[in-house]
């Protein structure tokens, strides 16, 4: 989701771009990267290696074409009734989900599965939700403009439209109280049998979260985020850094592919150019109707991805489900 820059007391925000002086929070993981570089242990596409791929991450699911890989929601890629266990003797029960078995299925001929999975984010139903400190069912979290209370690490909801989808306390000091859960996502994942993780909503600085972060804290959950994927063998997906600016010049080293949503629509294509220069792969997805409704002309979107040298690009439905897919032409 596309979302406007916020008024987030963003000082610094251009670190990492022609200014200096600014820690940028960022620890570079990979300072050897390059094309000379070992390959690594978890899928790293090359540009235009990807083409055929697709995104669906609701009802109606279907997986029956042979594709290049699958970008699936996590929750319903569980292929049996699952104990997530935190060590603390509360342990998670997650059902089997929508597609359950479908993850070996897929890989069995051939097809990358690559898990979505909110990081940056929680939905309130998620089966782990109440591990989050703040979580409740009644009343809910507080939302805007009622700030989060005190402890809690869920903020605010992304926009009218996603109520039960809230952010999380990104800020470095916060984040130990939440991390080791979501890592039982990766792990998850790791189990299913992913081949790597698309994550979502860690791009917070960008919208309204109710919570003020710092540049640094921005960069700094990316870093993480990708170590810990890393750590996993698991490939790493950036999705929609190019909100900031210099932020994918930053990661685009570490990161091993990148999702971008409209970039069509808001003629920012070219925002992902870092990427494009090192040969890795940036899936864009722009949407059957435009943010404010109104129909997105094709020819129109997949020029503009196209003009970008953006050769993996999909225009979805807006629930991005089965429905529709229509692969731009390169």
């Amino acid at each position: 989701m596309r979302l406007a820059i916020a008024s987030l007391g963003l000082a610094g925000l251009f670190c990492g771009t022609a200014l200096t002086g600014c820690d940028d929070g960022k620890k570079h993981l990979h300072p050897e990267a390059g094309r000379d570089a070992p390959p690594p242990k978890w899928w790293r596409p090359e540009l235009g290696t990807a083409k055929d791929w697709d995104i669906q991450l609701a009802a109606p699911y279907d997986v029956s074409a042979t594709r290049t890989m699958y970008d699936l929601d996590l929750w319903a890629l569980v292929p049996a009734p699952t104990m997530i266990d935190y060590g603390d003797g509360d342990p998670v029960s997650v059902p089997a989900g929508a597609l359950a078995g479908k993850a070996a299925e897929l890989r069995g001929r051939g097809v990358k599965v690559i898990c979505h999975v909110d990081t940056g984010a929680i939905h309130l139903t998620d089966p782990d939700a109440r591990k989050f400190p703040g979580f409740s069912t009644a009343p809910s979290p507080p939302d805007r403009p009622t700030a989060p209370a005190a402890g809690s690490v869920i903020g605010w909801s992304i926009d009218d439209a996603h109520l039960d989808e809230r952010f999380l306390d990104i800020r470095t000091a916060s984040r130990t109280l939440w991390t080791a859960k979501m890592w039982k996502r990766l792990d998850l994942a790791k189990q299913i049998g992913c081949d790597g993780v698309d994550g979502d909503r860690n791009d917070s600085i960008s919208s309204d979260p109710g919570f003020t972060f710092t540049v640094a804290d921005q960069n700094s959950w990316y870093a993480e985020l990708v170590s810990q994927l890393h750590m996993r063998e698991l490939s790493a997906g950036m999705r929609n850094g190019h909100t900031l600016p210099g932020q994918v010049d930053m990661f685009a080293d570490d990161f091993d592919w990148m999702v971008v949503e409209r970039c069509g629509e808001f003629a920012d294509c070219d925002q992902t150019r870092p990427f494009i220069n090192l040969r890795r792969v940036v899936f864009a997805i722009d949407y059957e109707h435009d943010i404010d409704g109104a129909l997105n002309p094709p020819a129109l979107v997949c020029g503009l991805q196209r003009q970008a040298q953006v050769s993996e690009g999909l225009i979805k439905d807006d629930a991005v489900t089965s429905a529709l897919r229509t692969q731009c032409t390169p």
